[in-house]
């Protein structure tokens, strides 16, 4: 997908298939806000579009061996907060499904650590339901617990830092620790969220005139 008439395809196939705008912002690697005008604006309007950036990363997602790579480079990045924050080391890697999943495993793998999953609020959202109280991301049963557990936080991409912030929240609420997040790609510049560490393998900006 290169241009706006093809993402706006895909945005709308998603729909039809009953995904919410959280996650089709979250399959197209694009912030909510875009995923938003996708859905609700026509080919004719993109001049409005939001700023953002697309990012396909298609060809490490079905590569394991270039998946696996990757993942382990980010246990670098952990090791290397770890030491620099004076933190301790991570009782859980906990993935941000869908796409910080398989990353985070072969994370919890080679640190020797469990492995949590947790679907985040974003994945919940709808612009008509954004004031509700009530939503809150939840965690798979399936996977390790994290109450009184030292983690870090693993997603594929940030693009306003919400999700990390939203995780960091809601694993507080859960009684754990959260130590710190790494992700693959940085959409934003983000280096902290409150005081929690961010690092990411790539980070990625527009360069605009000034004035």
């Amino acid at each position: 997908m290169r241009n706006i008439a093809d993402l706006m395809k895909k945005a709308h196939e998603l729909k039809e298939k009953g995904f919410t705008t959280g996650e089709i912002a979250d399959e197209l690697n694009i912030s909510r806000e875009t995923a938003l005008w996708l859905v609700t604006h026509e080919a004719e309007e993109k001049k409005k579009a939001p700023k953002d950036i697309y990012i396909d990363w298609s060809n490490v997602g079905s590569n394991p061996l270039i998946l696996k790579n990757l993942s382990c480079a980010l246990v670098e990045l952990i090791k290397s907060i770890i030491k620099e924050h004076n933190l301790p080391n991570p009782d859980v890697i906990a993935g941000i499904a869908v796409s910080g999943v398989p990353i985070a495993t072969t994370i919890a793998e080679q640190m020797g650590a469990s492995l949590a999953v947790i679907r985040p609020k974003k994945h919940l959202w709808e612009p008509e339901r954004e004031k509700e109280k009530n939503q809150s991301g939840f965690l798979l049963s399936n996977f390790a617990d994290v109450k009184g557990k030292n983690v870090i936080i693993v997603d594929d991409i940030a693009t306003t830092g919400s999700t990390i912030k939203d995780t960091i929240n809601f694993l507080e609420e859960q009684g754990a620790n959260p130590l710190a997040a790494v992700i693959m790609i940085d959409k934003k510049g983000i280096t902290t969220v409150g005081d929690k560490p961010v690092k990411a393998l790539i980070s990625v900006g527009i360069v605009e005139q000034l004035g």
